[in-house]
């Protein structure tokens, strides 16, 4: 495989110098463009446009492995794209959504006919989404065309070449419609969702455990209230108790993990704790209407199963 070899994002800029097709890396061609941030003596905003790179891959290639200095938001356009995030596989096809944040580590895997965008942003307070949260979480199947027709208008400012803060503008409601898509449990202020306090502290305790024993007791005794509490909040917020809202939680985990890892059926339901992977299969049949090969063989299009 050809590959690019670099050490940083921040440098990536070094890419617009042309390369010897002879030297095994991927040249900069007009099919492989950079767009870095015009210079300005304006002061960055919160949420800030670094570059933006449009890759059509003629031929395989890839990135070695990385660590990231900001966040890189990949769309893909046009055939599969796969990577790894801290260890773990990605695998995205057309339409699918990457967040990679500061701090971890990258390696792409380019086959020939991907097409790709992928935009760097740095926020000035920090992170989008926890250190510690599953790269798997960080990878968004499908997006719908409004998030697709906003990251089209700042292409178009990127490719001319706009002012700064014009592309730090367009560049803000993309990533908070972004952050939107995540699941709510990995966001940190003031990206989590306030209004789904007890929601998220219950996503997150249910991460935490998510291969052994729910035990509605000792969860009521984590998130800091009785029993009856814990019970009366589920009913209210998601309509079912706490045993309920744990089973599907690691049903949608694994429709999550299915489709944005290669990971083998067996492997996610050992993850996440099922007894084995026949159990896992029925309830997953039962939740999606499809058995967990199948469903991710048609990538995620649920069978009429009850959600129940």
């Amino acid at each position: 495989m050809e590959t690019i070899n670099t050490k940083q994002v921040s440098s990536f800029r070094d890419w617009l110098e042309p390369r010897d097709s002879d030297s095994g890396s991927m040249p900069v061609t007009p099919a492989n463009r950079l767009l870095p941030r015009p210079s300005a003596s304006a002061a960055a905003p919160r949420i800030s446009f670094q570059m933006m790179s449009l890759v059509d891959a003629r031929n395989a290639g890839g990135w070695e492995r990385h660590r990231h200095t900001d966040h890189e938001a990949i769309l893909v356009d046009a055939g599969t794209y796969r990577c790894r995030v801290n260890g773990t596989a990605i695998e995205l096809a057309a339409g699918g959504l990457l967040l990679v944040k500061p701090g971890d580590w990258h390696e792409d895997q380019i086959d020939a006919g991907t097409r790709y965008r992928a935009l760097w942003f740095r926020l000035a307070g920090g992170l989008l989404v926890r250190p510690d949260a599953d790269p798997a979480c960080q990878a968004v199947p499908r997006c719908k065309a409004r998030w697709l027709a906003d990251l089209d208008r700042v292409t178009a400012s990127a490719e001319a070449a706009v002012e700064p803060t014009r592309l730090d503008a367009e560049v803000a409601p993309l990533v908070w419609t972004f952050a939107s898509l995540l699941p709510a449990e990995i966001l940190v202020p003031p990206f989590a969702p306030v209004a789904a306090g007890f929601a998220r502290d219950l996503d997150r305790a249910f991460a935490r455990i998510r291969s052994g024993g729910m035990r509605v007791k000792a969860l009521a005794r984590e998130l800091g209230m009785s029993q009856r509490s814990l019970e009366r909040h589920c009913h209210d917020a998601l309509g079912c108790g706490p045993a309920q809202a744990f089973a599907r939680w690691r049903l949608e985990r694994a429709a999550a993990m299915l489709l944005a890892t290669d990971w083998p059926v067996r492997a996610v339901s050992d993850s996440l704790g099922f007894a084995n992977p026949f159990h896992f299969s029925r309830a997953f049949a039962r939740h999606h209407g499809q058995p967990p090969g199948r469903w991710r063989a048609a990538g995620g299009a649920d069978g009429g199963g009850g959600k129940g």
